[in-house]
């Protein structure tokens, strides 16, 4: 795909926060692309960067954050060089956010109806009666039963899905060209979580928005996304469409990771799982910052940070020893159908 022609484009962001104990180097050289229409999808461990990434391009950082290198283009536009009083009215109304936790992201002092005109008032040109008539809408489209009661309720009157899906009303009240949803369905049941999805799903094709979905839930990627961007320890270490990511990892780490699903058709007593923790972030080790962790590590890893390089067409990783893993993926896959 031609970068010119995206959306969004992140090239090199870096996003760093001053604590008492140092510098946190939270995004550490981000590059992707969002295009009008699809979805990307960003998955890693909590604590790798998706969140401050998404924050880091709608310039919601607190006071210890800052974009310490990079460009953040959206529409053309470079996002850094947009004073705050436009920046205010292209959040919300060209990109909105559905934040992690609905309870803490809603203000529970007022009603969701007040929420979503709020942000409705702020961006179109519209009277208050017209705001709550919108709003209404709004909560009938994302499928909450009795709109016209539940706009003047509170926030804890309502279910976790029913929260969730007052966000998703939030966020789409202005149609927004693009949509950061943050783990959107965190902490609610299965069923919910798949009438979550599907609403999106419904949404992003009736609006033509374009989607970033921050998840660490491979199965939501594999269900929504086109693209996948994998972070780790602040960095991409794979960039790839989601059909070959999931038939062809390139990297230690993605392969990790789907060695950890449980798959139906396997008897495991024991689910694999990846060794180690996540490094601090005051203390990366050299080289690759995954060396703690991988298989396939050696010295030149401990030593040498691998560049994310194409390794197929539309397909980068960021490994020195992607043909050993290749192998590695072969030996395992044989072993699995003996």
């Amino acid at each position: 795909m031609d970068s010119k022609n995206a959306l969004l484009q992140v090239k090199d962001l870096r996003t760093y926060f001053h604590t008492e104990d140092g510098i946190v180097k939270a995004v550490d050289g981000v590059t992707f692309d969002v295009y009008s229409g699809e979805t990307l999808g960003i998955v890693g461990e909590s604590g790798c960067g998706k969140s401050v990434t998404s924050l880091s391009v709608m310039r919601l950082l607190d006071e210890k954050g800052e974009i310490a290198g990079g460009k953040i283009i959206f529409e053309g536009r470079d996002v850094m060089a947009i004073p705050e009083s436009q920046m205010m009215k292209i959040r919300g109304n060209d990109m909105a956010m559905i934040f992690q936790e609905p309870m803490t992201a809603l203000n529970p002092v007022f009603t969701v109806g007040f929420q979503i005109m709020e942000a409705i008032l702020l961006h179109q040109d519209v009277n208050k009666e017209q705001a709550r008539t919108m709003a209404i809408d709004m909560l009938r489209k994302v499928g909450i039963p009795e709109p016209e009661k539940r706009v003047d309720e509170y926030p804890h009157e309502l279910s976790g899905g029913m929260r969730q899906r007052a966000m998703i009303a939030m966020a789409l009240s202005c149609n927004p060209k693009l949509l950061f949803a943050d783990e959107p369905t965190t902490a609610l049941d299965v069923t919910i979580q798949a009438q979550i999805l599907e609403l999106m799903k419904s949404l992003q094709e009736q609006y033509g928005m374009a989607l970033v979905m921050i998840t660490h839930d491979l199965g939501v990627i594999a269900e929504m996304a086109q693209r996948v961007v994998v972070m780790y320890a602040g960095k991409v270490v794979e960039y790839a469409e989601v059909l070959t990511l999931f038939k062809k990892p390139r990297h230690p780490y993605t392969w990790g990771l789907m060695n950890a699903i449980p798959k139906l058709d396997e008897d495991k007593e024991v689910l694999y799982n990846i060794p180690g923790v996540v490094p601090d972030p005051l203390d990366f080790p050299d080289g690759c910052r995954f060396n703690t962790r991988c298989p396939l590590a050696t010295d030149k890893c401990r030593k040498e940070e691998p560049p994310l390089v194409e390794v197929e067409e539309n397909h980068t990783s960021a490994c020195w020893y992607v043909d050993k893993l290749v192998e590695m993926i072969k030996v395992s896959r044989a072993g699995e159908g003996a």
